[in-house]
């Protein structure tokens, strides 16, 4: 046995189940595997740029890029969200929160639980919707990742407005592919339709694409 391979290997499954542990303290819809995921991508992910989330909730997926990120000493992650929840979070909807209910806004957990995880430095939040937060916007994204209003309105002005900025041979993730049909739909058209991304992996709901020089 290739002692370098055994203990590759061994710090894949402790970096797993570690990032687990840590993800099962914040609130939010990321599978174990999606987190995994996303922290992998911003680690170790291809091109030179900033990292741009659409829709952080509570900080979940934000504290898996910006660990992933600060672990190879790369970008920061810029954290685009206005912070009063996705349709399916407001009172009486499938996924309601009891704390954006009570407060209005996810804002104050946000902060709670980047500061926990020890990656503060490393996020920068916009409080916009998202095609506010574009406006101005210059700099190049190597890692875009799209989970805010999942309808195929929203999904698709989050892409057009985001995407011109990623990089050649950077990357957009899309999350809830399958799970919610405005965004599978918009993500299936996308790909039919166009000829500069190629899908890259799914993973259980997340969908990779690269976009092509």
């Amino acid at each position: 046995m290739d002692a370098d391979i055994f203990l590759y290997k061994l710090k894949t499954i402790l970096t797993y189940l570690d990032l687990a542990q840590r993800m099962s303290e914040i609130e939010g819809y990321l599978l174990d595997i999606h987190a995994y995921t996303l922290m992998i991508l911003a680690n170790e992910g291809p091109g030179s740029g900033v990292i741009v989330e659409i829709g952080s909730f509570m900080g979940k997926s934000t504290t898996c890029l910006a660990l992933g990120s600060k672990s190879a000493h790369r970008e920061p992650v810029y954290a685009v969200d206005h912070f009063t929840g996705s349709p399916e979070h407001q009172k009486g909807a499938p996924c309601e929160s009891a704390d954006l209910v009570e407060h209005g806004t996810t804002y104050h957990r946000f902060q709670e639980n980047i500061e926990k995880a020890g990656i503060a430095d490393y996020v920068r939040p916009i409080r916009a919707a998202s095609a506010d937060a574009v406006q101005g916007w210059n700099q190049p994204i190597r890692l875009l990742f799209i989970d805010g209003d999942h309808s195929y309105e929203a999904s698709k002005l989050d892409f057009e407005c985001w995407s011109p900025h990623v990089v050649p041979g950077g990357v957009i993730a899309f999350h809830d592919i399958g799970h919610f049909e405005g965004v599978t739909r918009f993500y299936n058209e996308m790909l039919r339709d166009s000829a500069s991304y190629r899908e890259v992996v799914q993973v259980t709901g997340i969908a990779v694409v690269e976009k092509l020089a």
